[in-house]
């Protein structure tokens, strides 16, 4: 039975909800680190959900497609507003370079979040130090 508790809690697959569960599943067993009494459940929660927010800053997979999609054409949209004899290339040489440019965009708007969710889970980090010692147990606990 507590092999189908542990199999079918957790809904959503995210950090938080993972922690938690592990916490919640196995604080009766041997070994498990338990809570140090320096660290509140409010301090535990609190970490745990900045910890979950950067991760979600990020976006969904679907929200980084419409924005690469949005990048790659804004290039083209912009290019359109030209006439062709004043354009550096001729015919579709124009198109694939908007199109390189748009990439490029998208390449430095994921650079930007990748390095604004590390600077997040590193004021977390920062924030909370006894919790996130005590998560690292937590998550190194077999």
């Amino acid at each position: 039975m507590k092999d189908l508790e542990e199999k079918y809690v957790t809904v959503l697959d995210d950090f938080q909800r993972t922690v938690e569960n592990k916490i919640r599943n196995h604080k009766d067993e041997d070994g498990f680190p338990q809570l140090p009494a320096e660290l509140s459940e409010e301090d535990l929660s609190n970490y745990l959900f900045d910890y979950q927010a950067a991760l979600d800053s990020e976006g969904t997979e679907r929200t980084r497609y419409t924005i690469a999609g949005f990048l790659m054409c804004l290039p083209i949209l912009i290019l359109s507003a030209f006439r062709d004899d004043s354009l550096p290339f001729k015919g579709a040489l124009n198109v694939l370079a908007a199109i390189g440019v748009g990439l490029i965009l998208f390449l430095l708007y994921r650079i930007l979040m990748k390095l604004m969710v590390r600077s997040k889970i590193r004021r977390a980090n920062l924030d909370y130090p006894e919790a996130k010692a005590y998560v690292d147990r937590v998550m190194a606990f077999e």
